[in-house]
Protein backbone atom coordinates (compact mmCIF):
# COMPACT_ATOMS: atom_id res chain seq x y z
CA UNK A 1 0.00 0.00 0.00
CA UNK A 2 1.39 3.36 -1.07
CA UNK A 3 -0.33 6.75 -0.82
CA UNK A 4 1.31 9.46 -2.92
CA UNK A 5 -1.62 11.90 -2.83
CA UNK A 6 -2.87 12.57 0.70
CA UNK A 7 0.34 14.09 2.07
CA UNK A 8 1.96 15.07 -1.23
CA UNK A 9 4.80 15.62 -1.79
CA UNK A 10 5.38 13.22 1.12
CA UNK A 11 4.70 9.55 0.43
CA UNK A 12 3.05 7.27 3.02
CA UNK A 13 3.56 3.53 2.60
CA UNK A 14 3.61 0.12 4.23
CA UNK A 15 6.90 -1.73 3.85
CA UNK A 16 6.47 -4.63 1.42
CA UNK A 17 9.13 -6.70 3.15
CA UNK A 18 7.82 -5.99 6.65
CA UNK A 19 4.01 -5.95 6.91
CA UNK A 20 2.76 -3.87 9.84
CA UNK A 21 5.63 -1.37 9.50
CA UNK A 22 4.93 1.97 7.86
CA UNK A 23 6.94 4.87 6.51
CA UNK A 24 6.56 8.48 5.49
CA UNK A 25 9.20 9.87 3.15
CA UNK A 26 10.21 13.14 1.54
CA UNK A 27 12.77 13.19 -1.26
CA UNK A 28 15.30 15.93 -1.86
CA UNK A 29 13.63 17.12 -5.06
CA UNK A 30 10.67 18.24 -2.94
CA UNK A 31 12.80 20.01 -0.32
CA UNK A 32 14.24 22.68 -2.60
CA UNK A 33 11.37 25.18 -2.38
CA UNK A 34 11.64 25.34 1.43
CA UNK A 35 15.43 25.79 1.57
CA UNK A 36 15.26 29.61 1.90
CA UNK A 37 13.19 29.26 5.09
CA UNK A 38 15.78 26.93 6.61
CA UNK A 39 18.55 29.31 5.54
CA UNK A 40 16.93 32.10 7.58
CA UNK A 41 17.83 30.03 10.65
CA UNK A 42 21.26 28.97 9.42
CA UNK A 43 20.13 25.40 8.63
CA UNK A 44 20.10 23.31 5.50
CA UNK A 45 16.71 22.29 4.13
CA UNK A 46 17.88 18.73 3.55
CA UNK A 47 16.75 15.44 5.09
CA UNK A 48 18.38 16.32 8.41
CA UNK A 49 16.59 19.66 8.43
CA UNK A 50 13.25 17.98 7.81
CA UNK A 51 13.98 15.50 10.61
CA UNK A 52 14.36 18.56 12.85
CA UNK A 53 11.01 19.92 11.66
CA UNK A 54 9.38 16.54 12.29
CA UNK A 55 10.84 16.34 15.79
CA UNK A 56 9.68 19.89 16.49
CA UNK A 57 6.18 19.14 15.20
CA UNK A 58 5.85 16.00 17.29
CA UNK A 59 7.38 17.57 20.39
CA UNK A 60 5.47 20.86 20.32
CA UNK A 61 2.21 20.24 18.46
CA UNK A 62 1.49 16.55 18.94
CA UNK A 63 3.60 15.49 21.90
CA UNK A 64 2.07 12.01 22.15
CA UNK A 65 3.39 11.24 18.66
CA UNK A 66 7.02 11.72 19.67
CA UNK A 67 7.25 8.29 21.32
CA UNK A 68 5.41 6.50 18.49
CA UNK A 69 7.57 7.53 15.54
CA UNK A 70 11.20 6.92 14.61
CA UNK A 71 13.19 9.16 12.30
CA UNK A 72 15.88 8.44 9.75
CA UNK A 73 17.45 11.12 7.61
CA UNK A 74 20.12 11.42 4.99
CA UNK A 75 21.20 14.58 3.23
CA UNK A 76 18.90 13.69 0.33
CA UNK A 77 15.91 12.18 2.08
CA UNK A 78 13.78 12.19 5.19
CA UNK A 79 11.99 9.10 6.50
CA UNK A 80 9.75 8.65 9.51
CA UNK A 81 8.76 5.09 10.31
CA UNK A 82 7.07 2.87 12.84
CA UNK A 83 4.22 0.49 13.53
CA UNK A 84 1.56 3.14 14.15
CA UNK A 85 0.09 4.23 10.81
CA UNK A 86 -2.19 6.80 12.44
CA UNK A 87 0.75 8.55 14.10
CA UNK A 88 2.57 8.71 10.76
CA UNK A 89 -0.54 10.06 9.07
CA UNK A 90 -0.79 12.80 11.69
CA UNK A 91 2.86 13.67 11.11
CA UNK A 92 2.22 13.62 7.36
CA UNK A 93 -0.47 16.25 7.78
CA UNK A 94 1.80 18.46 9.90
CA UNK A 95 4.71 18.22 7.46
CA UNK A 96 2.53 18.68 4.38
CA UNK A 97 1.13 21.86 5.93
CA UNK A 98 4.65 23.10 6.74
CA UNK A 99 5.72 22.47 3.15
CA UNK A 100 2.78 24.54 1.89
CA UNK A 101 2.99 27.37 4.44
CA UNK A 102 6.36 29.06 5.02
CA UNK A 103 5.05 30.76 8.19
CA UNK A 104 4.12 27.37 9.68
CA UNK A 105 7.54 26.02 8.72
CA UNK A 106 9.23 29.01 10.38
CA UNK A 107 7.29 28.39 13.61
CA UNK A 108 8.34 24.73 13.69
CA UNK A 109 11.98 25.52 12.99
CA UNK A 110 12.03 28.27 15.62
CA UNK A 111 10.45 25.96 18.22
CA UNK A 112 12.91 23.13 17.59
CA UNK A 113 16.09 22.27 19.44
CA UNK A 114 19.06 23.29 17.25
CA UNK A 115 20.57 19.81 17.72
CA UNK A 116 17.59 18.34 15.85
CA UNK A 117 18.63 20.09 12.63
CA UNK A 118 22.13 18.68 12.08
Amino acid sequence: MTDRETFAPLVFFEYDHKPGFYGLTLSDSHMVAAEPVFAEFGYYGNGYGWAGVARSATATLEAELFQRINFDAEAGSFVAFGQDPDALRQLGTLLRDALRDPAALRRLIAAGDPEWFD
